[in-house]
Protein backbone atom coordinates (compact mmCIF):
# COMPACT_ATOMS: atom_id res chain seq x y z
CA UNK A 1 0.00 0.00 0.00
CA UNK A 2 1.19 3.36 -1.12
CA UNK A 3 0.51 4.75 2.81
CA UNK A 4 -0.14 3.38 6.33
CA UNK A 5 0.04 4.66 9.87
CA UNK A 6 2.58 2.44 11.91
CA UNK A 7 3.61 2.26 15.51
CA UNK A 8 7.11 3.03 16.01
CA UNK A 9 7.71 1.06 19.19
CA UNK A 10 6.30 -2.18 17.60
CA UNK A 11 8.12 -5.57 17.30
CA UNK A 12 9.52 -6.34 14.12
CA UNK A 13 7.30 -9.70 14.05
CA UNK A 14 4.22 -7.63 14.10
CA UNK A 15 4.57 -6.58 10.59
CA UNK A 16 4.03 -10.81 10.04
CA UNK A 17 0.29 -10.27 9.72
CA UNK A 18 -2.58 -10.80 12.25
CA UNK A 19 -3.07 -13.69 14.78
CA UNK A 20 -4.38 -16.69 13.58
CA UNK A 21 -7.18 -16.54 16.05
CA UNK A 22 -8.28 -12.52 15.01
CA UNK A 23 -7.73 -12.99 11.63
CA UNK A 24 -11.03 -14.38 10.55
CA UNK A 25 -13.17 -11.67 12.61
CA UNK A 26 -10.53 -9.00 11.49
CA UNK A 27 -11.26 -9.73 7.75
CA UNK A 28 -14.83 -9.98 7.69
CA UNK A 29 -14.93 -6.47 9.62
CA UNK A 30 -12.54 -4.92 7.06
CA UNK A 31 -15.13 -6.62 4.55
CA UNK A 32 -17.88 -5.02 5.96
CA UNK A 33 -16.70 -1.76 6.70
CA UNK A 34 -15.69 -1.65 3.30
CA UNK A 35 -18.92 -2.50 2.05
CA UNK A 36 -20.43 -0.21 4.31
CA UNK A 37 -18.08 2.36 3.12
CA UNK A 38 -18.57 1.98 -0.51
CA UNK A 39 -22.08 3.33 0.63
CA UNK A 40 -21.14 6.63 1.69
CA UNK A 41 -18.67 7.61 -0.99
CA UNK A 42 -19.84 9.11 -4.50
CA UNK A 43 -17.69 8.10 -7.08
CA UNK A 44 -16.84 10.50 -10.08
CA UNK A 45 -16.69 7.24 -12.99
CA UNK A 46 -18.81 4.84 -12.35
CA UNK A 47 -16.48 2.37 -13.35
CA UNK A 48 -13.43 3.36 -10.97
CA UNK A 49 -12.58 2.78 -7.73
CA UNK A 50 -9.82 4.45 -5.51
CA UNK A 51 -6.68 2.76 -5.47
CA UNK A 52 -6.04 4.48 -1.88
CA UNK A 53 -6.76 7.67 -0.03
CA UNK A 54 -5.71 10.47 -1.63
CA UNK A 55 -3.49 12.75 -0.33
CA UNK A 56 -6.11 15.80 0.81
CA UNK A 57 -7.88 13.12 2.36
CA UNK A 58 -4.99 11.70 4.64
CA UNK A 59 -4.18 15.88 5.33
CA UNK A 60 -7.58 16.47 6.13
CA UNK A 61 -7.19 13.17 8.63
CA UNK A 62 -4.04 13.99 10.30
CA UNK A 63 -3.40 16.80 13.22
CA UNK A 64 -0.20 17.84 11.10
CA UNK A 65 1.77 17.13 7.92
CA UNK A 66 5.14 18.25 7.00
CA UNK A 67 7.58 17.95 4.45
CA UNK A 68 11.04 16.32 5.72
CA UNK A 69 14.46 16.22 4.86
CA UNK A 70 16.30 12.79 6.08
CA UNK A 71 19.08 13.89 8.04
CA UNK A 72 20.28 10.48 9.62
CA UNK A 73 18.83 7.15 8.24
CA UNK A 74 18.41 3.57 10.16
CA UNK A 75 21.50 2.17 11.54
CA UNK A 76 23.54 0.05 8.61
CA UNK A 77 22.23 -3.53 9.02
CA UNK A 78 18.81 -2.84 10.50
CA UNK A 79 16.69 -3.12 7.13
CA UNK A 80 17.41 -6.67 6.62
CA UNK A 81 14.80 -8.79 6.65
CA UNK A 82 16.63 -11.24 9.66
CA UNK A 83 17.52 -8.34 11.59
CA UNK A 84 16.31 -8.62 15.34
CA UNK A 85 14.57 -6.35 17.51
CA UNK A 86 12.18 -3.11 16.96
CA UNK A 87 11.70 -1.71 13.78
CA UNK A 88 14.40 0.98 11.86
CA UNK A 89 13.59 4.41 12.63
CA UNK A 90 15.43 7.28 10.90
CA UNK A 91 15.75 10.80 11.79
CA UNK A 92 14.69 14.18 9.93
CA UNK A 93 13.97 17.63 10.19
CA UNK A 94 10.90 19.40 9.20
CA UNK A 95 11.65 21.32 6.16
CA UNK A 96 7.59 22.52 5.72
CA UNK A 97 4.69 22.24 7.39
CA UNK A 98 1.39 22.14 5.15
CA UNK A 99 -0.70 21.58 8.22
CA UNK A 100 -0.69 22.00 11.97
CA UNK A 101 1.90 24.67 12.73
CA UNK A 102 1.42 25.43 16.48
CA UNK A 103 1.22 20.93 16.95
CA UNK A 104 3.84 20.76 15.30
CA UNK A 105 5.95 24.16 17.26
CA UNK A 106 4.16 22.34 20.44
CA UNK A 107 5.76 19.15 20.26
CA UNK A 108 9.60 20.94 19.26
CA UNK A 109 10.07 20.10 15.80
CA UNK A 110 10.26 23.98 14.58
CA UNK A 111 12.98 26.89 15.63
CA UNK A 112 16.41 27.43 15.85
CA UNK A 113 16.66 24.79 18.68
CA UNK A 114 14.53 22.24 16.71
CA UNK A 115 14.98 18.53 17.51
CA UNK A 116 14.91 15.70 15.41
CA UNK A 117 11.59 13.93 14.27
CA UNK A 118 12.04 9.95 14.64
CA UNK A 119 9.81 7.15 12.81
CA UNK A 120 9.96 4.08 11.09
CA UNK A 121 11.64 3.90 7.97
CA UNK A 122 12.08 1.03 5.57
CA UNK A 123 13.48 2.05 2.74
CA UNK A 124 17.67 2.74 2.59
CA UNK A 125 17.33 6.58 0.79
CA UNK A 126 20.38 8.72 1.37
CA UNK A 127 20.75 11.87 3.73
CA UNK A 128 18.54 14.89 2.33
CA UNK A 129 15.92 12.36 0.79
CA UNK A 130 12.54 14.62 1.11
CA UNK A 131 9.41 12.62 2.87
CA UNK A 132 5.59 13.73 3.28
CA UNK A 133 5.40 12.97 7.31
CA UNK A 134 1.47 13.11 8.67
CA UNK A 135 0.93 12.58 12.23
CA UNK A 136 -1.94 12.57 15.01
CA UNK A 137 -2.47 12.59 18.67
CA UNK A 138 -1.21 15.59 19.73
CA UNK A 139 0.39 16.86 22.02
CA UNK A 140 3.12 13.65 21.45
CA UNK A 141 2.32 13.42 17.44
CA UNK A 142 2.36 9.69 16.56
CA UNK A 143 4.06 10.06 13.05
CA UNK A 144 3.16 8.03 10.29
CA UNK A 145 5.57 6.44 7.96
CA UNK A 146 7.77 8.74 5.70
CA UNK A 147 6.26 8.86 2.19
CA UNK A 148 8.81 9.84 -0.56
CA UNK A 149 8.29 12.78 -2.31
CA UNK A 150 10.00 14.63 -5.34
CA UNK A 151 10.76 18.46 -5.65
CA UNK A 152 7.62 17.79 -8.01
CA UNK A 153 5.58 16.25 -5.56
CA UNK A 154 6.26 18.87 -3.12
CA UNK A 155 5.05 22.05 -5.01
CA UNK A 156 1.77 19.51 -6.06
CA UNK A 157 1.14 19.12 -2.22
CA UNK A 158 1.42 22.82 -1.10
CA UNK A 159 -1.27 23.71 -3.88
CA UNK A 160 -3.65 21.30 -2.34
CA UNK A 161 -4.84 23.18 0.77
CA UNK A 162 -6.20 26.14 -1.99
CA UNK A 163 -7.76 24.62 -3.79
CA UNK A 164 -12.17 24.63 -3.74
CA UNK A 165 -13.40 21.35 -1.84
CA UNK A 166 -15.40 20.22 -4.94
CA UNK A 167 -16.21 21.10 -8.52
CA UNK A 168 -14.99 21.69 -11.69
CA UNK A 169 -12.36 24.13 -10.73
CA UNK A 170 -10.88 21.23 -8.40
CA UNK A 171 -10.85 19.07 -11.25
CA UNK A 172 -9.38 20.84 -13.05
CA UNK A 173 -6.36 20.94 -11.27
CA UNK A 174 -6.06 17.36 -10.85
CA UNK A 175 -6.49 16.73 -14.27
CA UNK A 176 -3.60 18.30 -15.28
CA UNK A 177 -1.73 15.75 -13.39
CA UNK A 178 -3.24 12.38 -14.93
CA UNK A 179 -0.70 10.21 -16.74
CA UNK A 180 2.21 12.65 -14.74
CA UNK A 181 5.75 11.77 -15.17
CA UNK A 182 5.80 11.23 -11.47
CA UNK A 183 3.42 8.18 -11.37
CA UNK A 184 2.84 9.41 -7.13
CA UNK A 185 0.73 12.04 -8.73
CA UNK A 186 -0.63 10.02 -11.74
CA UNK A 187 -2.00 8.17 -8.96
CA UNK A 188 -3.42 10.41 -6.53
CA UNK A 189 -4.97 12.83 -9.51
CA UNK A 190 -6.76 9.36 -10.51
CA UNK A 191 -7.70 8.73 -7.05
CA UNK A 192 -9.57 12.13 -6.83
CA UNK A 193 -11.80 11.51 -9.95
CA UNK A 194 -12.51 8.37 -8.39
CA UNK A 195 -14.12 10.20 -4.98
CA UNK A 196 -15.32 12.92 -6.34
CA UNK A 197 -19.02 13.44 -7.67
CA UNK A 198 -19.93 12.49 -11.38
CA UNK A 199 -21.61 16.15 -11.42
CA UNK A 200 -18.12 17.56 -11.04
CA UNK A 201 -16.69 15.98 -14.10
CA UNK A 202 -19.84 16.54 -16.43
CA UNK A 203 -18.57 20.43 -15.18
CA UNK A 204 -15.16 19.51 -16.17
CA UNK A 205 -16.80 19.54 -19.97
CA UNK A 206 -15.52 22.09 -21.81
CA UNK A 207 -12.14 22.27 -20.04
CA UNK A 208 -11.55 18.61 -21.47
CA UNK A 209 -9.25 17.61 -23.98
CA UNK A 210 -10.84 14.85 -26.32
CA UNK A 211 -7.97 13.86 -28.58
CA UNK A 212 -5.64 13.67 -25.13
CA UNK A 213 -8.24 11.39 -23.59
CA UNK A 214 -8.36 9.24 -26.54
CA UNK A 215 -4.45 8.89 -26.90
CA UNK A 216 -4.64 7.40 -23.41
CA UNK A 217 -7.47 5.41 -24.32
CA UNK A 218 -5.74 3.56 -27.26
CA UNK A 219 -2.46 3.94 -25.32
CA UNK A 220 -1.90 0.00 -24.58
CA UNK A 221 0.51 0.85 -21.43
CA UNK A 222 -2.31 2.71 -19.81
CA UNK A 223 -3.34 0.89 -16.80
CA UNK A 224 -6.87 -0.19 -17.27
CA UNK A 225 -7.89 1.10 -14.00
CA UNK A 226 -6.87 4.83 -15.76
CA UNK A 227 -8.51 3.83 -18.64
CA UNK A 228 -12.24 3.26 -17.46
CA UNK A 229 -11.48 7.20 -16.12
CA UNK A 230 -10.23 8.16 -19.74
CA UNK A 231 -13.54 6.84 -21.24
CA UNK A 232 -16.22 8.14 -18.69
CA UNK A 233 -14.57 11.40 -19.10
CA UNK A 234 -14.90 11.37 -23.13
CA UNK A 235 -18.01 10.69 -23.19
CA UNK A 236 -18.60 13.67 -21.76
CA UNK A 237 -16.82 15.49 -23.39
CA UNK A 238 -16.45 13.76 -26.73
CA UNK A 239 -18.01 13.61 -30.40
CA UNK A 240 -20.01 10.94 -32.57
CA UNK A 241 -16.69 10.81 -34.48
CA UNK A 242 -14.70 9.96 -31.47
CA UNK A 243 -17.20 7.67 -30.77
CA UNK A 244 -16.55 5.71 -34.11
CA UNK A 245 -12.90 5.30 -33.10
CA UNK A 246 -14.26 3.60 -29.64
CA UNK A 247 -16.43 1.38 -31.94
CA UNK A 248 -13.35 0.00 -33.78
CA UNK A 249 -12.07 -0.78 -30.28
CA UNK A 250 -14.84 -2.63 -29.20
CA UNK A 251 -14.83 -4.88 -32.69
CA UNK A 252 -11.35 -5.46 -32.15
CA UNK A 253 -10.42 -3.88 -35.50
CA UNK A 254 -6.54 -3.38 -36.32
CA UNK A 255 -5.62 -3.47 -32.91
CA UNK A 256 -2.61 -5.82 -33.03
CA UNK A 257 -1.37 -7.71 -30.53
CA UNK A 258 -2.00 -5.05 -28.09
CA UNK A 259 -5.54 -5.25 -28.72
CA UNK A 260 -6.01 -6.76 -24.67
CA UNK A 261 -4.79 -4.04 -23.82
CA UNK A 262 -6.71 -1.67 -25.27
CA UNK A 263 -10.09 -3.11 -24.84
CA UNK A 264 -9.00 -3.39 -21.03
CA UNK A 265 -11.83 -1.57 -19.16
CA UNK A 266 -14.53 -2.49 -21.92
CA UNK A 267 -17.67 -1.61 -19.47
CA UNK A 268 -16.65 1.95 -19.44
CA UNK A 269 -15.86 1.96 -23.79
CA UNK A 270 -19.13 0.34 -24.50
CA UNK A 271 -20.93 3.33 -22.04
CA UNK A 272 -18.58 5.69 -23.00
CA UNK A 273 -19.38 4.91 -27.24
CA UNK A 274 -23.33 4.32 -26.63
CA UNK A 275 -23.16 8.01 -24.19
CA UNK A 276 -21.35 9.54 -28.25
CA UNK A 277 -23.12 7.26 -30.98
CA UNK A 278 -26.89 7.63 -29.54
CA UNK A 279 -29.29 4.67 -29.40
CA UNK A 280 -28.09 3.39 -32.44
CA UNK A 281 -25.10 2.39 -30.57
CA UNK A 282 -26.38 -0.42 -29.11
CA UNK A 283 -26.67 -2.06 -32.08
CA UNK A 284 -23.37 -3.04 -32.01
CA UNK A 285 -23.16 -3.35 -28.09
CA UNK A 286 -26.26 -6.28 -29.17
CA UNK A 287 -24.34 -7.67 -32.18
CA UNK A 288 -21.13 -8.05 -30.07
CA UNK A 289 -21.80 -8.42 -26.99
CA UNK A 290 -25.49 -9.80 -26.09
CA UNK A 291 -26.44 -12.15 -28.55
CA UNK A 292 -24.94 -14.99 -27.75
CA UNK A 293 -26.12 -17.83 -29.64
CA UNK A 294 -23.83 -19.34 -31.80
CA UNK A 295 -21.10 -17.27 -30.70
CA UNK A 296 -18.06 -17.90 -28.92
CA UNK A 297 -18.09 -14.32 -27.09
CA UNK A 298 -16.34 -14.05 -23.74
CA UNK A 299 -18.42 -13.91 -20.84
CA UNK A 300 -16.34 -11.36 -19.31
CA UNK A 301 -17.39 -8.98 -22.44
CA UNK A 302 -21.05 -9.85 -21.96
CA UNK A 303 -20.48 -8.85 -18.37
CA UNK A 304 -18.88 -5.90 -19.20
CA UNK A 305 -21.97 -5.03 -21.33
CA UNK A 306 -24.06 -5.52 -18.45
CA UNK A 307 -22.40 -3.22 -16.55
CA UNK A 308 -22.46 -0.75 -19.08
CA UNK A 309 -26.42 -0.90 -19.98
CA UNK A 310 -26.87 -0.46 -15.70
CA UNK A 311 -24.87 2.63 -16.32
CA UNK A 312 -26.78 4.20 -19.27
CA UNK A 313 -29.80 3.02 -17.72
CA UNK A 314 -29.45 5.14 -14.47
CA UNK A 315 -26.71 8.27 -15.13
CA UNK A 316 -27.50 8.90 -19.09
CA UNK A 317 -31.12 10.06 -20.45
CA UNK A 318 -29.39 9.59 -23.72
CA UNK A 319 -30.67 5.90 -24.59
CA UNK A 320 -34.32 5.79 -23.42
CA UNK A 321 -34.49 3.24 -21.01
CA UNK A 322 -36.83 1.01 -22.77
CA UNK A 323 -34.55 0.55 -25.38
CA UNK A 324 -31.75 -0.48 -22.45
CA UNK A 325 -34.05 -2.87 -21.35
CA UNK A 326 -35.12 -4.58 -25.00
CA UNK A 327 -30.61 -4.95 -24.85
CA UNK A 328 -31.03 -6.43 -21.17
CA UNK A 329 -34.01 -8.93 -22.32
CA UNK A 330 -31.85 -10.31 -24.79
CA UNK A 331 -29.66 -12.36 -21.64
CA UNK A 332 -33.13 -14.26 -20.65
CA UNK A 333 -32.14 -16.00 -24.08
CA UNK A 334 -29.77 -17.85 -22.32
CA UNK A 335 -30.79 -19.19 -19.00
CA UNK A 336 -27.54 -19.27 -17.65
CA UNK A 337 -26.71 -15.47 -17.42
CA UNK A 338 -30.39 -14.54 -17.21
CA UNK A 339 -29.82 -14.25 -12.97
CA UNK A 340 -27.69 -11.03 -14.24
CA UNK A 341 -30.48 -9.28 -15.43
CA UNK A 342 -33.57 -10.31 -13.53
CA UNK A 343 -33.05 -7.92 -10.66
CA UNK A 344 -32.39 -4.64 -12.99
CA UNK A 345 -35.64 -5.73 -14.72
CA UNK A 346 -37.46 -5.45 -11.42
CA UNK A 347 -35.72 -2.53 -10.50
CA UNK A 348 -36.90 -0.99 -13.49
CA UNK A 349 -40.38 -2.46 -13.34
CA UNK A 350 -40.19 -4.01 -16.67
CA UNK A 351 -43.14 -6.37 -15.89
CA UNK A 352 -43.10 -7.56 -19.89
CA UNK A 353 -41.21 -10.75 -19.27
CA UNK A 354 -43.16 -12.71 -15.99
CA UNK A 355 -43.86 -15.38 -18.56
CA UNK A 356 -40.59 -15.53 -19.97
CA UNK A 357 -38.99 -16.10 -16.29
CA UNK A 358 -41.79 -18.23 -14.99
CA UNK A 359 -40.54 -20.59 -18.16
CA UNK A 360 -36.71 -20.09 -16.81
CA UNK A 361 -38.27 -21.15 -13.68
CA UNK A 362 -39.42 -24.27 -14.53
CA UNK A 363 -36.58 -25.33 -16.84
CA UNK A 364 -33.98 -24.88 -14.60
CA UNK A 365 -30.90 -27.32 -14.10
CA UNK A 366 -28.20 -27.83 -12.04
CA UNK A 367 -26.15 -25.56 -14.15
CA UNK A 368 -28.60 -22.43 -13.62
CA UNK A 369 -30.38 -23.57 -10.90
CA UNK A 370 -29.03 -20.44 -8.71
CA UNK A 371 -31.74 -18.45 -11.37
CA UNK A 372 -34.41 -19.74 -9.20
CA UNK A 373 -34.21 -17.04 -6.57
CA UNK A 374 -33.48 -13.73 -8.34
CA UNK A 375 -36.98 -14.65 -9.95
CA UNK A 376 -38.78 -15.62 -7.30
CA UNK A 377 -38.25 -11.58 -6.31
CA UNK A 378 -38.57 -10.70 -9.39
CA UNK A 379 -42.15 -11.62 -9.31
CA UNK A 380 -42.85 -10.63 -5.41
CA UNK A 381 -41.79 -7.07 -6.51
CA UNK A 382 -44.05 -7.41 -9.42
CA UNK A 383 -47.65 -5.73 -9.04
CA UNK A 384 -49.14 -8.15 -11.84
CA UNK A 385 -52.05 -10.70 -10.20
CA UNK A 386 -50.22 -12.85 -12.71
CA UNK A 387 -47.33 -12.60 -10.44
CA UNK A 388 -48.75 -13.73 -7.35
CA UNK A 389 -50.43 -16.29 -8.47
CA UNK A 390 -47.00 -17.53 -10.41
CA UNK A 391 -44.91 -17.38 -6.83
CA UNK A 392 -47.62 -20.11 -5.26
CA UNK A 393 -47.02 -22.58 -8.96
CA UNK A 394 -43.80 -22.12 -8.41
CA UNK A 395 -43.52 -22.55 -4.60
CA UNK A 396 -44.95 -26.49 -5.18
CA UNK A 397 -42.09 -27.16 -7.71
CA UNK A 398 -38.94 -25.77 -5.18
CA UNK A 399 -40.12 -24.43 -2.09
CA UNK A 400 -36.55 -24.16 -1.20
CA UNK A 401 -35.83 -21.34 -3.64
CA UNK A 402 -38.88 -19.73 -2.69
CA UNK A 403 -37.74 -19.80 1.29
CA UNK A 404 -34.50 -18.62 -0.18
CA UNK A 405 -35.52 -15.62 -2.08
CA UNK A 406 -37.65 -14.84 0.84
CA UNK A 407 -34.82 -15.07 3.25
CA UNK A 408 -32.63 -12.29 0.99
CA UNK A 409 -35.65 -10.28 0.02
CA UNK A 410 -35.75 -9.94 3.73
CA UNK A 411 -32.45 -8.97 4.23
CA UNK A 412 -32.19 -6.41 1.79
CA UNK A 413 -36.03 -5.24 2.55
CA UNK A 414 -35.96 -4.82 -1.31
CA UNK A 415 -38.69 -7.68 -2.28
CA UNK A 416 -40.74 -4.44 -4.17
CA UNK A 417 -39.34 -2.32 -6.82
CA UNK A 418 -41.54 0.47 -5.75
CA UNK A 419 -41.78 1.92 -1.75
CA UNK A 420 -44.07 0.47 0.47
CA UNK A 421 -44.62 -2.84 -1.88
CA UNK A 422 -42.76 -4.92 -0.08
CA UNK A 423 -44.47 -5.39 2.62
CA UNK A 424 -47.79 -6.73 0.82
CA UNK A 425 -46.20 -8.20 -2.02
CA UNK A 426 -44.11 -10.67 0.58
CA UNK A 427 -47.79 -10.99 2.21
CA UNK A 428 -49.36 -12.67 -1.08
CA UNK A 429 -51.61 -9.42 -1.86
CA UNK A 430 -51.12 -7.56 -5.37
CA UNK A 431 -49.86 -3.55 -5.33
CA UNK A 432 -51.26 -1.39 -7.56
CA UNK A 433 -48.73 -1.01 -10.30
CA UNK A 434 -47.03 2.71 -10.82
CA UNK A 435 -47.05 3.98 -14.16
CA UNK A 436 -43.64 3.34 -15.92
CA UNK A 437 -41.10 5.81 -15.85
CA UNK A 438 -40.32 7.28 -18.87
CA UNK A 439 -36.87 8.54 -18.13
CA UNK A 440 -34.42 7.64 -15.25
CA UNK A 441 -35.12 9.09 -11.81
CA UNK A 442 -33.80 12.01 -10.48
CA UNK A 443 -30.64 11.94 -8.94
CA UNK A 444 -28.51 14.09 -6.47
CA UNK A 445 -25.21 15.47 -7.06
CA UNK A 446 -23.54 12.09 -6.51
CA UNK A 447 -25.77 10.04 -9.09
CA UNK A 448 -27.36 8.36 -6.37
CA UNK A 449 -30.85 6.31 -7.49
CA UNK A 450 -32.85 3.83 -6.67
CA UNK A 451 -30.98 1.37 -8.52
CA UNK A 452 -28.21 2.04 -6.43
CA UNK A 453 -29.96 0.66 -3.61
CA UNK A 454 -30.11 -2.90 -5.89
CA UNK A 455 -26.61 -3.85 -6.20
CA UNK A 456 -25.95 -6.34 -8.96
CA UNK A 457 -25.23 -9.75 -9.07
CA UNK A 458 -21.55 -10.99 -9.24
CA UNK A 459 -20.90 -13.28 -11.86
CA UNK A 460 -18.07 -15.82 -10.42
CA UNK A 461 -14.26 -15.93 -12.08
CA UNK A 462 -14.69 -12.37 -13.35
CA UNK A 463 -12.64 -10.46 -10.25
CA UNK A 464 -10.82 -7.97 -12.85
CA UNK A 465 -14.19 -6.87 -14.30
CA UNK A 466 -16.38 -6.73 -11.11
CA UNK A 467 -13.29 -5.15 -8.86
CA UNK A 468 -14.15 -2.31 -11.33
CA UNK A 469 -17.99 -2.38 -11.30
CA UNK A 470 -20.15 0.88 -10.32
CA UNK A 471 -19.91 0.98 -6.73
CA UNK A 472 -23.16 1.83 -5.11
CA UNK A 473 -23.61 5.46 -3.99
CA UNK A 474 -26.01 7.35 -1.50
CA UNK A 475 -29.56 7.45 -2.51
CA UNK A 476 -30.88 10.54 -3.78
CA UNK A 477 -32.98 12.95 -1.74
CA UNK A 478 -36.35 11.21 -3.31
CA UNK A 479 -34.99 8.11 -1.95
CA UNK A 480 -33.61 8.57 1.55
CA UNK A 481 -36.50 7.57 3.30
CA UNK A 482 -36.43 4.08 2.14
CA UNK A 483 -32.63 3.89 1.95
CA UNK A 484 -31.54 1.06 4.06
CA UNK A 485 -28.79 1.86 7.41
CA UNK A 486 -25.37 1.02 6.74
CA UNK A 487 -25.40 -1.86 9.13
CA UNK A 488 -28.10 -3.98 7.54
CA UNK A 489 -26.39 -3.51 3.57
CA UNK A 490 -23.63 -4.77 5.32
CA UNK A 491 -25.64 -7.63 6.38
CA UNK A 492 -27.16 -8.45 3.02
CA UNK A 493 -23.88 -8.05 1.53
CA UNK A 494 -22.04 -11.09 3.59
CA UNK A 495 -24.85 -13.13 3.09
CA UNK A 496 -25.64 -12.68 -0.29
CA UNK A 497 -21.84 -13.58 -1.30
CA UNK A 498 -21.98 -16.96 1.13
CA UNK A 499 -25.42 -17.96 -0.45
CA UNK A 500 -24.22 -17.31 -4.24
CA UNK A 501 -20.91 -18.80 -3.71
CA UNK A 502 -22.66 -21.83 -1.71
CA UNK A 503 -25.29 -21.64 -4.79
CA UNK A 504 -23.03 -21.91 -7.79
CA UNK A 505 -20.79 -24.84 -5.95
CA UNK A 506 -23.10 -27.19 -4.44
CA UNK A 507 -25.96 -26.31 -6.57
CA UNK A 508 -24.59 -27.81 -10.16
CA UNK A 509 -22.40 -30.97 -11.02
CA UNK A 510 -18.93 -30.56 -11.05
CA UNK A 511 -18.65 -27.65 -9.22
CA UNK A 512 -16.81 -24.61 -10.69
CA UNK A 513 -17.57 -26.46 -14.03
CA UNK A 514 -20.29 -23.46 -14.73
CA UNK A 515 -17.65 -21.35 -14.77
CA UNK A 516 -16.31 -23.02 -17.93
CA UNK A 517 -19.64 -23.70 -19.45
CA UNK A 518 -19.90 -19.96 -19.65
Amino acid sequence: MRRRFRVADRDRTDLRGPSPLVAPGVILLAALLGIIAGRSIGRACPFCSAVSLTFSQEIAQSEAAVIARLVEPPPAGSLSPRADGPLPKGKFEVVEVLKGAAAVEAAGLLGPDARRLETILLEDKPVGTLFLLMAVEPPKLVWSSPILVSDRAVAYLRKLGGLPEKGGDRLAFFQDHLEDEDDTLARDAYDEFAVAPYADVKELKSRMDPARLLGWIENPKVQANRRRLYATMLGVCGTPEDGERIGRILEGDSLGPDAAEIRSGLDALIACYVTLRGPEGLDLVDRRFLKRAGTDIPFAETYAAVMALRFLGEESDIVPRERVLASLRLLLDEPKLADLVVADLARWQDWSVVDRLVGIFKDATADNIFVREPIVNYLRACPLPAAAAAVKELEKIDPEAVRRAATLAGLAGLTSATPGAAGAAGAGTTVEPEAPPTAPPATDATGGGLAARIPPVIAEGEAETVAAAPVARPAAASDRDTALPGWKWALWAAAVLVIAVLARLFLRPGGSAGTAAR
